[in-house]
């Protein structure tokens, strides 16, 4: 019981380091998680019901696991985040999926058939060029890394002190390594407010104008995050 406490301990630091040392980062991820939540209270559709209760349900689900990824993140379980963005990927997929193959639809509300794997639906869905799909392969390819037994998980383990090297256990508060999560995190919550845009009717004005501007925050913690990278790299 006494590593187990341990390793409660490291979790708690680290869920108050998070807060402390990047609330910035830990604001953003909230806040848009906040205005996703807040969308499904306001969402209006005139697609046929079954449609709209597996696309809304999918939209519902990625929410879940999204603030799960954030909490996942703030706490220090880094490459468990991660590990969680591949579903959200394929709901994401399939929301878009149903949106040109409506019919399909019961696939979602059959317990007995499974949906479409994500390669196919990524190929049938006309999405704006050659390059967005290219993009969307790469992406999954990078979410797999986390999915599946890879060097990833072996290496986030390791610690070198002087000559030896330990496993570590537990968690540990890196801020790089949050940001690095938190970027993968917005990128997926932005993917999903986009989504729900055309659902929100326009006269929810302050909604509208909070969208615009968390997509612009989300963009600004990007481009800061990926420039410290590269000049880390330099």
């Amino acid at each position: 019981m006494d590593g187990w406490k341990k390793i409660e301990e490291g979790v708690s630091l680290t869920q108050n380091l998070s807060f402390e040392s990047s609330l910035e980062t830990v604001n953003v991820m909230q806040k848009t998680l906040g205005l996703y939540a807040h969308a499904l209270s306001l969402i209006k559709t005139t697609e046929e019901p079954k449609v709209a209760l597996v696309r809304m349900s999918l939209v519902s689900q990625n929410l879940n696991t999204l603030s799960l990824a954030v909490d996942s993140a703030i706490m220090g379980y880094y490459i468990q985040s991660m590990i969680l963005l591949r579903n959200v990927y394929e709901n994401w997929l399939a929301f878009w999926y149903l949106a040109k193959f409506p019919g399909d639809a019961e696939i979602w509300l059959d317990p007995n058939r499974y949906p479409l794997k994500a390669e196919t639906m990524r190929n049938k869905v006309e999405f704006v060029s050659h390059e967005t799909k290219a993009k969307l392969h790469d992406f999954r390819s990078e979410l797999n890394r986390f999915n599946h037994t890879d060097s990833i998980a072996v290496l986030s383990r390791l610690r070198k002190d002087r000559e030896k090297t330990f496993v570590r256990s537990g968690v540990e508060f890196h801020p790089v390594e949050l940001d690095a999560c938190a970027s993968s995190i917005l990128f997926w919550s932005a993917n999903m407010l986009i989504a729900m845009n055309s659902w929100i009717p326009k006269n929810h004005e302050d909604w509208h104008i909070s969208y615009k501007s968390i997509l612009d925050e989300i963009v600004e913690f990007q481009d800061k995050f990926y420039s410290s990278q590269n000049k880390a790299r330099a």
